[in-house]
């Protein structure tokens, strides 16, 4: 596949950026031997370019997945906490949300701009027609646009529910006034635009790594279904993007770690990623070194390649909830006495190795490590006692520590399973114990399979999602949509925060996950506030959401 395609993308954002300009005469004027929106699209490769632009704000945004997005989606539930860097992670962790919190509008700035630059390839792909390409020649590339904004659409309307829909490019200022539409308006929208990127999208994205698939259409059909809760739908599309993906080769690998190995990348199970290239100074990104740990002794820092700046920082309730044989906790996280990498200096090392007795007391240890011998994770090396192992990378031989390339996944086979297991749960069917026990016995997980007598289908499916997807930022998505907020942090005393929250003083703010923020909310179905900028200069939108 060709990785090269991203690097041409800011070309196309820029031209996306520049079709959106105001309609006075002169700053229409456009070289005719610069590429310009009469003379750039040519033919197939300048229509994916377009299609590419509408991933840019996407992969290159520091507040979206190129850094931090992840992070922050994970602090936000009761998988994570967050190192506190400034004011805004403050309040991210105690659910302290505002209209002027920079998260809040640039999630919402950055969307739309995607949706902005699909919209520009949607209206303008067609016209390729006028050079003798034929609808099946171009439809892959619509369907790729189209995709792309139903994923925007999707994540808009779950984080801030009703939202302006817009179809067609914005070329001038008087056009950004658009009012919310419903949710249900929106997600009419977004099943229409996924239905037909099932059907138009490719098996292989085109032959360009990091491009939605026929799978990826078919699963993120099912995905707006489910998140409709129309579950029979949603099982009839699951079942059918199993069938499509299954065909064109996609699977459960055997290796859970290696899911999230650069050097396992594009590997079977991912039916969609974003992809990135290492020491590329164009592509990369620096989510890795946020989420490498920041705390360990300066002799042991090149395990992970000299730095990490430690942000992300799993939580007890996370650690808690996997079952104590889970590989999958050991794959996902670094705890007390877990592996956390291999000695190989010549020098021995001696350290002292932290912990507590059963009665609560710290105790102090010493290890003295040679070469060849395994370094134990020790809890002191996070304010939380964890860090995280799943989607880190060593970053020994970049350039710099912000070019790592690894790619970050958003939709696994494992992830489909468990959408047909939950409209399955949801409607009261025991077969949703078949997909949820196929992503059990994955070889390298092999855990028992439930049964009835573990408790409801709902909760079981729900506790799975958890466990298997653990820090990979899919854990608001599922309790915003579920409306479980307020029921996973309740008195913000039941989810504990450090790893031996059991023996810190009451007074330790690292004992619990408090979420101070949320008793404002007159309802339990929390959303974001619209970004004040846009309540600000948006005259068809006069009121923001319950709790602001």
């Amino acid at each position: 596949m060709n990785r090269y395609i991203f690097k041409k993308a800011l070309i196309a954002c820029c031209f996306s950026i520049l079709f959106a300009a105001c309609s006075d005469s002169f700053l229409d004027i456009q070289p005719k031997d610069k590429p310009g929106d009469d003379n750039f699209l040519m033919d197939l490769s300048s229509a994916q370019q377009l299609v590419v632009a509408s991933f840019t704000p996407l992969v290159t945004e520091v507040q979206m997945y190129a850094k931090r997005f992840g992070i922050i989606c994970d602090g936000l539930s009761d998988d994570s906490g967050l190192r506190i860097n400034g004011n805004e992670f403050v309040q991210i962790l105690d659910w302290n949300i505002t209209p002027d919190m920079s998260y809040v509008g640039d999630w919402w700035k950055f969307s739309y701009q995607s949706i902005n630059a699909s919209n520009y390839a949607i209206k303008n792909i067609p016209t390729l027609k006028n050079k003798g390409y034929t609808d099946a020649d171009l439809n892959v590339y619509i369907a790729e646009a189209r995709f792309m904004r139903a994923f925007n659409y999707m994540f808009l309307v779950t984080f801030y529910g009703d939202v302006p829909l817009i179809l067609e490019p914005l070329s001038s200022f008087d056009q950004y006034s658009q009012p919310r539409s419903a949710t249900s308006t929106v997600y009419t929208q977004i099943i229409e635009d996924f239905q037909f990127a099932k059907e138009h999208l490719s098996k292989d994205g085109a032959g360009y790594s990091g491009m939605p698939t026929r799978a990826a259409g078919a699963a993120y059909l099912a995905k707006a279904y489910l998140y409709q809760k129309d579950y029979a739908k949603a099982e009839t599309e699951a079942r059918d993007a199993i069938r499509i993906a299954e065909e064109d080769g996609y699977y459960l690998i055997d290796d859970y770690a290696s899911i999230f190995s650069i050097d396992n990348e594009e590997n079977p199970e991912l039916l969609f990623y974003l992809s990135y290239e290492r020491n590329s100074g164009l592509w990369e990104q620096d989510f890795c070194v946020e989420r490498n740990a920041r705390d360990v002794p300066t002799e042991l820092k090149y395990i992970q390649g000299g730095e990490g700046w430690g942000y992300c920082l799993p939580s007890r309730s996370l650690y808690d909830a996997y079952e104590p044989n889970d590989p999958r906790r050991d794959y996902t996280l670094f705890s007390e006495e877990t592996t956390f990498g291999v000695y190989t200096p010549s020098k021995p090392l001696t350290l002292d190795f932290h912990s507590y007795d059963s009665n609560g007391t710290p105790i102090t240890t010493p290890i003295t490590y040679n070469t060849g011998d395994d370094v134990l994770y020790d809890y002191t090396w996070s304010p939380t006692g964890l860090n995280v192992k799943k989607l880190t990378e060593d970053l020994n031989g970049l350039t710099n520590v912000r070019f790592a390339g690894l790619d970050w996944p958003l939709m696994r086979m494992a992830d489909l399973y468990l959408f047909l297991a939950e409209t399955l749960a949801e409607q009261g069917k025991e077969e949703a114990l078949v997909w949820v026990n196929k992503v059990r016995s994955r070889a390298s997980v092999n855990m028992p399979a439930k049964t009835t007598a573990d408790g409801s289908l709902i909760d079981i499916v729900r506790q799975e999602r958890r466990v298997e997807l653990g820090m990979e930022g899919q854990r608001i998505f599922d309790l915003l949509r579920w409306n479980a907020i307020k029921t996973t942090f309740g008195d913000g005393k039941q989810v504990k925060l450090h790893f031996y929250s059991d023996y810190l003083p009451a007074t330790s703010s690292d004992k619990y996950k408090t979420v101070s923020g949320l008793s404002k909310y007159p309802t339990d179905h929390i959303l974001f506030p619209i970004p004040q900028y846009e309540m600000d200069q948006n005259k068809n939108i006069i009121e923001n959401n319950p709790g602001y």
